[in-house]
């Protein structure tokens, strides 16, 4: 049967309507994707955006631009990137922290992970190494376990800040033993790694690629790594199950967020190239080399794994009582 020509017309609008937003799909991205670190310059998200905004143009043809929002344990730059528009140009560095944790810590961070965030992929995990100062005088886990218990509340850990892995990471070691450490918070990790190599705190439990430089360079002693095999970036370190303390295990893992409801189209092209990024070019081994592995989750494996985490460590904020500082 023949079309009338007002159906004609009717079609006719309507695919001049589509046209621009297929259009629009199939060229993202293209102007440059903004990368939103919600942390200071320096640490390892800091880092992977980086390497990964250097790999832009050459996977998507785009450059990246990273531009740090550091604030309230990530929640200032991470909210902004939730109320960013859903177009695939901004995105941010969402972790175990932020995602997993902060919910349980601040009651109002400006977003909900679990809806008011796409999660593009995890990029890479890492352990966290427990370091004291080589003048110290501790040299293996069970004495500072020891000094602990018989000085309670005198030996003092440090961290970069309320809720962050180094401060979970030594609850953790609290809870699982029964000793009493008094928790030090400093603002981000190389202020508490300053205090540890000045001698002024006795012992703190940072991020690898933080402290790595640190162990090598002989200004800090590693007693102990979180992961359950030994990190190849220290081979000579034990696990904290090897050192006394079996069942401690702790990772965190990084990747990239965006704001929710974002195009189905940009978000495959996103979470693709991402992936490419971390696994195909030399950002892999540049994640090996400060003592992180690449760990690529898609979508709903970023999804599971902050589900997981939330299950592991809520319980935990809940039974220290954490407050936002």
């Amino acid at each position: 049967m023949a079309m009338s020509r007002r159906a004609l017309l009717g079609a006719g609008v309507a695919g001049l309507l589509a046209a621009p937003a297929l259009h629009a799909q199939e060229t993202f991205p293209s102007r440059p994707i903004r990368i939103v670190v919600p942390y200071p310059p320096g640490a390892i998200n800091d880092m992977l955006a980086r390497w990964v905004a250097d790999k832009m143009p050459e996977v998507f043809g785009q450059p990246g631009v990273v531009e740090n929002r550091p604030g309230a344990a990530g929640n200032i730059g991470t909210a902004h990137v939730a109320r960013s528009a859903p177009d695939g140009y901004t995105i941010g560095i969402g972790n175990t922290p932020i995602l997993s944790v902060n919910p349980f810590v601040y009651p109002n961070m400006g977003y909900d992970p679990r809806t008011e965030i796409s999660l593009v992929g995890i990029a890479a995990r890492l352990m966290n190494v427990l370091v004291v100062n080589p003048n110290s005088g501790l040299t293996s886990l069970q004495q500072i376990l020891e000094r602990a218990r018989a000085q309670p509340g005198r030996m003092t850990f440090a961290s970069s800040g309320s809720g962050s892995s180094p401060h979970l990471a030594g609850e953790l070691l609290k809870h699982m033993t029964g000793v009493d450490i008094t928790h030090v918070p400093f603002r981000g990790g190389a202020a508490s790694g300053t205090e540890i190599i000045a001698g002024r705190i006795d012992l703190l439990i940072d991020n690898v690629p933080n402290s790595i430089g640190h162990i090598r360079g002989g200004q800090m002693r590693a007693l102990a790594v979180t992961g359950s095999t030994r990190d190849p970036a220290l081979p000579d370190v034990p696990t904290f199950a090897e050192a006394g303390v079996p069942g401690f295990e702790m990772y965190l893992w990084f990747g990239f967020i965006a704001p929710p409801n974002l195009p189905p189209a940009v978000m495959e092209k996103l979470s693709s190239g991402i992936r490419r990024i971390v696994t195909e070019t030399d950002v892999a081994e540049r994640i090996r080399r400060q003592g992180a592995e690449v760990w690529h989750k898609d979508p709903a494996g970023m999804r599971a794994a902050m589900e997981a985490d939330m299950a592991k460590w809520g319980p935990v904020v809940r039974a220290v009582g954490l407050k936002p500082e």
